[in-house]
């Protein structure tokens, strides 16, 4: 039980660690077998597309779970204990909300999307396929800030990333 609550702790870690490599993978063969006109792989281009952009967003998940993302260190470490706490919990309310509202324009996009029919050009995979990562991403993103602020502020190390 313990493995696997932490493989589902590192998902986005997993997803990051297979799509960059498939990408990578991908792509060379394609070029390769263009290059020496073995064969074409015209759908490779597209593919490492819609890869890159789930990269993305499974990106932005595992960065909120270290809070990696953008912050003046150098200016919150100048300021007392007090302040900090004041500045990570507007900051938490920020991420959060602007998660939280991107999250509900991508759904809104998703649902457009499968309301259209809409299908990629070179796979035929239904177009909603590829946008369902924004909210997926997004609400990822919202879980792992409201853990790591919530942990910061109580003065708990973070274990996420275990």
């Amino acid at each position: 039980m313990d493995k696997t609550l932490k493989h589902l702790n590192n998902f986005e870690e997993h997803a990051l660690a297979f799509l960059l490599p498939f990408m990578c993978i991908l792509i060379c063969i394609s070029t390769f077998a263009r290059y020496t006109n073995l064969f074409i792989i015209t759908w490779a281009e597209e593919l490492t597309r819609y890869c890159m952009i789930w990269l993305t967003y499974f990106g932005i998940g595992a960065a909120a779970k270290r809070g990696e993302h953008f912050c003046v260190m150098a200016f919150v470490g100048l300021l007392p204990p007090a302040l900090q706490k004041i500045l990570t919990v507007v900051r938490m309310i920020l991420m959060i909300t602007f998660t939280i509202v991107v999250t509900w324009y991508g759904y809104a996009i998703l649902r457009n999307q499968v309301n259209m029919g809409q299908i990629t050009p070179s796979l035929r995979w239904p177009m909603w396929l590829v946008y369902s990562v924004i909210p997926i991403g997004c609400i990822i993103m919202t879980i792992r800030y409201s853990i790591h602020g919530t942990m910061q502020l109580l003065g708990i190390k973070s274990r996420q990333g275990e």
